[in-house]
């Protein structure tokens, strides 16, 4: 047996308990929510103006550490690359600082489209404009339910070998109408040698943003 096939071998013995935890977002299959039985579904109203800066309710040691905090603009799914760059224009200080919106305004275009006008410490404002159209994508639980999204990445690398990730955005309106944000990242990572699965990393946070009006 060659030294390579030997260590591969070896280290399949060793990780022959570190499988990958199943994909964790709607219409992945399993115990995920299943699209199609929400179709006819209503959608939350969004309706609102919140506070630009989201405060962490609850998440793993990342989130505890440096991501205690989350942009208004940056909850919302985008349409497209423009917005992105516009948003971020928007929301730079004179000095090149990305800043936090002072709040965002959301109005509901119809029933499953929005938009939010967010104003900037800069004086500068800017519209995002977000859909949730694709029943296939975006899952709507009810008048007083969420609004579910997700889906698993192409592929990526590590230095220690080839992995995936899949991941899950949750919007809600808590009992305060305040809204709330819930994210979560599984990173499914695998050996250089063999792509032998290693195990499932995952990572969750919660915010909310505090309503003004």
């Amino acid at each position: 047996m060659s030294g390579v096939k030997f260590v591969v071998l070896l280290s399949a013995i060793a990780c022959s308990g570190c499988f990958h935890a199943p994909p964790n977002y709607p219409g992945a299959g399993g115990a995920n929510i299943d699209p199609s039985h929400y179709v006819d579904a209503a959608c939350p109203d969004l309706t609102g103006q919140y506070a630009g800066r989201g405060e962490l309710l609850d998440g793993d040691a990342t989130a505890q550490g440096w991501a205690r905090t989350r942009r208004l603009d940056n909850v919302f799914p985008f349409v497209s690359a423009d917005e992105v760059s516009a948003i971020d224009k928007a929301s730079r200080s004179d000095t090149g600082r990305l800043q936090y919106p002072n709040y965002g305004q959301v109005s509901r275009v119809s029933e499953r489209v929005f938009q939010s006008r967010f104003t900037y410490p800069n004086g500068k404002t800017e519209v995002q404009r977000f859909s949730f159209e694709d029943k296939s994508r975006f899952v709507c639980t009810g008048a007083e339910g969420k609004i579910a999204w997700g889906g698993s990445s192409k592929g990526g690398r590590s230095e220690f070998g080839p992995n995936t990730s899949d991941s899950m955005a949750v919007l809600y309106l808590d009992e305060y109408g305040d809204l709330v944000y819930e994210k979560t990242t599984q990173i499914h990572m695998n050996m250089l040698l063999g792509a032998i699965p290693t195990g499932t990393v995952k990572h969750f946070a919660r915010y909310r943003f505090k309503r003004i009006r």
